[in-house]
């Protein structure tokens, strides 16, 4: 009787659709999500994540549930099992949800270790930098290293004098290069942005995805302007290819209304064949804590080719 009611209250808060706790077994278990929609008209179609012409799109829409389990004073469980929903966007579409960050592992005075799909500590570090993130005009679109992969174990330490550790490791036979390889990362200040105005990380990838590269990334927050910028150097693990990038970033909040811009370039040919410089600008309107509209443009340079995008969108979190 007490499986089905476990089982009762997990299905009732999925069909739901809302952030609801879910006790059971002395376990805490939260369903959360974003659901989001967009209406894009994209010149070329050679930037990521948009197709050429007027497209109705889902950009990274997803489901999860994430919890935790007290397993004595010493441990607890954690996990995480996230989908990115693909279903609504067009009628052929085969496969409806893609693999996101989805672990198990342990937290205690320690930190926390996870093992499974996750983020790398070198993508973690961005931090609140991008300005777009998630959208066509995401800084994935020409920096290298935005990464999410599966099989890899993350250790994240907890805060020390407003400082944090994290480590990411991928084995040899689950790496795409066939080689043992590593994220490290230190962030000073608050990642968030909520206990302190600022954020600082110094990052290192060696050997996850094909890549090598070290990034300096920082944000600031002054009452109602925010500041962010990144610096990268990045190479092939063959070392055929290499470069730099940076990123800069700002945004300025009034009232409901965030206008902001953003500017991107690398020229290691690692995420696009060429040298690569993408400006964006939008707005968003803000509804809520859970809703809001944007607007944005944004322009991809390439060698030999171009491509933009403007975008109208409505994003939703529960």
């Amino acid at each position: 009787m007490k499986n089905n009611l476990f089982q009762g209250s997990v299905l009732a808060a999925l069909c739901s659709a809302a952030t609801l706790p879910v006790i059971a077994f002395a376990a805490d278990y939260t369903v959360y999500g974003k659901a989001e929609v967009q209406i894009a008209n994209t010149d070329t179609g050679i930037m990521r994540y948009a197709d050429k012409g007027t497209q109705i799109e889902a950009p990274f829409s997803r489901i999860g549930i994430q919890g935790q389990h007290k397993l004595n004073e010493y441990f607890t469980a954690v996990f995480k099992y996230e989908v990115q929903v693909k279903g609504f966007e067009h009628d052929d579409t085969n496969e409806p949800f893609a693999a996101r960050n989805t672990y198990l592992g342990l937290k205690g005075a320690f930190g926390e270790v996870v093992v499974g799909r996750n983020d790398t500590r070198f993508k973690y570090s961005e931090g609140k930098v991008d300005n777009f993130n998630e959208t066509q005009a995401d800084i994935s679109q020409v920096i290298a290293g935005q990464d999410r992969l599966g099989d890899t174990i993350t250790y994240t330490s907890k805060y020390w004098h407003n400082a944090q550790f994290s480590f990411t490791y991928a084995p040899k036979d689950d790496n795409k290069d066939n080689e043992a390889g590593f994220a490290a990362t230190v962030i000073y200040g608050d990642r968030s942005l909520n206990k302190a105005p600022y954020s600082i990380s110094i990052s290192h990838v060696d050997s996850l995805n094909n890549i090598k590269a070290s990034r300096v990334a920082g944000v600031y927050k002054f009452e109602k302007l925010k500041l962010g910028a990144l610096y990268q150097h990045s190479e092939s693990i063959d070392g055929t290819k290499s470069g730099n990038g940076y990123v800069l970033s700002a945004s300025y909040k009034l009232d409901k209304w965030i206008p902001k811009v953003q500017f991107a370039k690398d020229d290691s040919k690692l995420r696009q064949a060429s040298d690569a410089t993408q400006w964006t600008t939008g707005v968003d309107y803000i509804f809520d804590k859970q809703t809001t509209a944007y607007l944005l443009y944004t322009d991809l340079d390439l060698e030999e080719n171009a491509d933009n995008s403007v975008a109208l969108g409505l994003k939703y979190k529960f």
